[in-house]
């Protein structure tokens, strides 16, 4: 099996591909942020930016972590994936409310780019994934049956 069609190599470079997206956004968005609001935008730039990533890496660590699990299993983890991070994004809104020092409107903008960059990357990576949905058994020709 060629590293490219190893079953894991799509959401490794998925990973590698995001991690540096994030690493790009980070500075542009800090620099957009101090420039449209001072500390306030800087501080809800880098929120902005930093919560859509970290949702992305664990859902692409849960992938990579139940790659081989059954499908009863992943759906499970899956699931209680999607709960647990609903709920830590409903804390971390909850904490944010307390806080005064950050730019609302620079987090929600960082943060629409930060969820449409990472759904854009997760489409564009099952796009190219050329894996089958299913793996084909073998079968014996007629003529070898009857023999």
């Amino acid at each position: 099996m060629s590293p490219s069609s190893h079953p894991l190599e799509p959401l490794r470079r998925t990973l590698r591909v995001g991690g540096i997206g994030v690493a790009v956004l980070i500075p542009v968005a800090a620099v957009v942020g101090w420039l449209v609001d001072g500390s306030a935008g800087l501080f809800g730039a880098l929120i902005g930016v930093l919560v859509p990533a970290a949702f992305f890496g664990l859902t692409a660590v849960t992938a990579l972590v139940t790659l081989r699990l059954s499908p009863g299993t992943l759906g499970a983890v899956v699931l209680g994936s999607w709960v647990v991070k609903l709920g830590a994004l409903i804390g971390v809104f909850l904490l944010l409310d307390q806080w005064d020092g950050w730019s609302r409107p620079v987090f929600a903008a960082t943060f629409l780019i930060g969820v449409l960059s990472s759904l854009a990357l997760e489409a564009s990576m099952v796009l190219r994934t050329q894996q089958p949905y299913v793996r084909p058994t073998p079968s014996t020709p007629p003529s070898a049956s009857k023999s």
